[in-house]
């Protein structure tokens, strides 16, 4: 099984392509399209979902979910109220992907998802506590 994870910047959309158990299988980015209030941004994610699925042969059945980190808070049910750098306003991000591609999405704040990533596979592996900074 797999799992795409998915990290949305102001410049960049970084992308990973993973085993459900983490294993990096593949990374890469694409461009952050903010014009017209960024209505590009996920349609460009889905369409780069796809592209690696066809590109490596794996049917869309065998990916559990799309894991995204937002740089904005985010609501319980996937929500975005605003961010200063997406140019977004409002945006159902876990629905609208979801509609895109077919496959389960969850949506968090990057900065949580980030000291997450960490604490399972990163520098914080192993450890009871850990604190994280980021910076942008």
């Amino acid at each position: 099984m797999y799992c795409f994870g998915v990290d949305i910047g102001g410049t960049t959309v970084k992308m990973g392509l993973f085993q459900e158990d983490g294993t990096v299988l593949d990374k890469w980015e694409i461009v952050t399209r903010k014009e017209d209030h960024g209505a590009a941004i996920l349609p460009d994610v889905a369409k780069a979902i796809e592209e690696k699925l066809a590109e490596r042969g794996i049917e869309k059945e065998k990916v559990v979910g799309i894991g995204v980190g937002v740089p904005a808070p985010v609501t319980d049910g996937g929500i975005v109220k605003q961010t200063a750098n997406l140019n977004w306003e409002y945006k159902n991000v876990k629905a609208e992907l979801e509609e895109l591609t077919g496959i389960k999405t969850k949506v968090e704040n990057d900065a949580n998802v980030a000291a997450l990533g960490e604490m399972w596979k990163g520098g914080g592996k192993g450890n009871k506590n850990m604190v994280m900074v980021t910076l942008g």
